[in-house]
């Protein structure tokens, strides 16, 4: 019993030494040291799933997944719509469309499913969010409050929560809009708007609540319609920096060449990195950081909950390139194109190697389920 005791003591203190609780949220402790990582250290499995390729579903850019009825919905932004295929890959329909008909958009820049009232919905940039059924049909059309340029946006209960480019360092970048009225109800963040632009894909929900982050904030912060707070806080020790350190302030724009000189400092590497993309489940915090302002010099951090072990890697050991749309506490999707995919061959079932040579170099992207 003494021992059980001792260990039990020596693991809460070694777990702590990453993963510090403070009174503004945790403390995730990480190093941007690369390591070698297996794709194996932090997935069990992983399965290939070729998406079909033809004239009807071939994807330009998809950026984002919505995983519905065990239907993979690929959002690609720039052919706005849903590409919806089954669990094998076969393409099965495509939701949205963009036209001047009254059940049509000139755009669309997000997807989201609300899972209570079993629906669809687009989000456009001009303030209208579009809905249909998980089997295409269209149901409403929707006006949104005013504003400039929406960008993003999520679901919680009874409120849409959107994200918006301020004009000015005192708009507000985020809403919170009644389902039921759509009328704001509450707004929140103010900053510097030369900020504020890159990857606006800035929520992300994680059970019931809606996490929210910016590319140059090591903050996660919960969003409440009471009060936003911090959730966690990445420390990355001697790579951590502040916008200040750069002359560029977090809450005040300093004239129109300000973000021209932002775009030099990333490309530069003067500002070494910044934060494109975030997620939660149950085992790991994740983030995947950009360096130098270049989209194939992006890095990935997997934190585990459980002892505080993180990676951070760019390509796994076995020379596979991570590009996550889609993650739940059950599996991570991730995209990846028949040449990546040949690299890592060692790794894969003969079932998905059979899948592979069946592949051609400009088929859609494979979806690389990775089973936690």
């Amino acid at each position: 019993m003494k021992y059980l005791f001792i260990f039990c003591m020596l693991f809460s203190f070694f777990s702590s030494c990453n993963e510090v609780k403070e009174k503004n949220g945790i403390i995730l402790r990480v190093s941007l040291d690369e390591q070698e990582t297996s794709i194996m250290e932090i997935f069990k499995r992983i399965d290939v799933v070729p998406l079909e390729t033809t004239d009807s579903c071939l994807l330009i850019w998809p950026d984002k997944a919505l995983y519905v009825d065990s239907c993979f919905m690929i959002f690609d932004s720039k052919n706005p719509a849903l590409f919806c295929f089954d669990k094998n890959g076969k393409f099965i329909r495509k939701i949205g469309r963009k036209g001047s008909g009254p059940e049509e958009y000139v755009d669309v820049y997000d997807a989201i499913y609300d899972d209570e009232n079993r629906c669809i919905s687009f989000l456009s940039p001009f303030g209208e969010l579009f809905s249909y059924t998980p089997d295409g049909k269209f149901i409403e059309r929707k006006r949104l409050p005013q504003k400039v340029n929406y960008q993003s946006f999520e679901e919680i209960h009874d409120f849409y929560v959107t994200w918006t480019l301020p004009v000015s360092d005192k708009d507000f970048g985020i809403s919170f809009i009644s389902k039921d009225s759509l009328q704001c109800v509450k707004e929140d963040w103010q900053g510097n708007r030369n900020l504020a632009s890159l990857y606006p894909k800035c929520f992300y929900k994680y059970g019931d609540e809606i996490s929210f982050f910016r590319s140059f904030d090591r903050n996660v912060y919960k969003v409440s319609k009471e009060k936003m707070s911090i959730l966690y806080r990445w420390d990355f020790g001697k790579d951590n920096y502040s916008m200040e350190e750069f002359g560029i302030s977090m809450t005040t724009t300093k004239g129109e060449d300000e973000f021209s000189l932002l775009i030099d400092k990333l490309r530069n590497g003067t500002i070494p990195y910044l934060f494109c993309s975030q997620k939660q489940t149950d085992k790991y915090y994740y983030a995947q950081l950009i360096f130098d302002f270049n989209p194939h010099n992006n890095y990935h951090i997997f934190y585990r909950k459980l002892d505080g072990k993180s990676y951070f890697f760019r390509r796994t050991v076995e020379g596979l390139i991570l590009n996550p749309i889609y993650s739940n506490n059950e599996f991570m999707l991730c995209l990846a194109y028949k040449g990546n995919l040949e690299e890592c061959r060692k790794i894969l079932q003969i079932e998905d190697c059979v899948k592979l040579d069946k592949m051609c170099e400009d088929d859609n992207p494979c979806l690389i389920k990775c089973y936690y």
